[in-house]
């Protein structure tokens, strides 16, 4: 189905609302001025009403998409380091909130940040080798599962904000069953079979860092990337 087709309200069902709408681009595009301005109207001219006519009380969670594992791939040089790479994105996403706050005379939906990028500077900061383990290690940008994990985390502080529940998966076989039904688990590329799934004390480490990072974004609208 189409964006269109997904918000588009069929009856008065309150099966058909969508209380939040996760959003996010290409990693670069919030990072660049020119295409940061460029998504800011699209979002106003067409997202905006199609999930004001939706749900006029719905959230935007925008995906504060991770900086790439390899400074200068994919014509990324100009966006720099790690670190200014993932604050330029940052910066284009805390763009998309502004706007829409600035536009609250004709719409009534709100906006969050999920801080996924944020969160994987942390894991760089504090364990390189594991923060390596984030990203596919076939492309260096797009994210592994255990990447893909931290990701879901965040996005589960961010919209309930709260800590994960108890029962999180706390053992191999249930982290295993998390990508039982995986679309796509990468099977078979460059003759190598399957893909690394995170273990017990990476899912647990991973765990908190998203609370961490969730409840500093929530407590304060600003973030030191030095």
């Amino acid at each position: 189905p189409t964006v269109q087709e997904l918000l588009q309200r069929k009856d008065n069902n309150s099966n058909n609302k969508w209380d939040f709408v996760v959003m996010n681009e290409h990693t670069q595009a919030p990072a660049r001025q020119s295409t940061r301005e460029e998504l800011q109207s699209t979002l106003l001219q067409h997202y905006v009403p199609l999930i004001t006519s939706n749900n006029p009380k719905a959230t935007i969670i925008f995906v504060e998409t991770a900086a790439y594992r390899l400074q200068g791939i994919n014509n990324s040089q100009d966006l720099g380091t790690t670190s200014q790479f993932q604050q330029k994105v940052r910066e284009g996403i805390q763009s998309y909130i502004q706007v829409l706050q600035h536009d609250n005379k004709t719409t009534t939906i709100s906006a969050q940040m999920a801080p996924v990028g944020t969160a994987f500077l942390h894991v760089h900061n504090d364990n390189y080798e594991l923060w390596e383990k984030l990203f596919d290690p076939w492309d260096n940008f797009h994210p592994s599962p255990t990447g893909t994990f931290l990701q879901g985390c965040v996005l589960y502080c961010t919209m309930f904000g709260t800590a994960l529940p108890p029962t999180c998966p706390r053992t191999n076989e249930e982290i295993a069953a998390l990508w039982k039904d995986a679309r796509m688990m990468h099977p078979k590329k460059k003759g190598k079979d399957g893909v690394e799934l995170p273990n017990v004390s990476e899912v647990e480490y991973l765990m908190n860092v998203a609370w961490d990072v969730c409840q500093m974004e929530s407590s304060s609208s600003s973030v030191n990337y030095s």
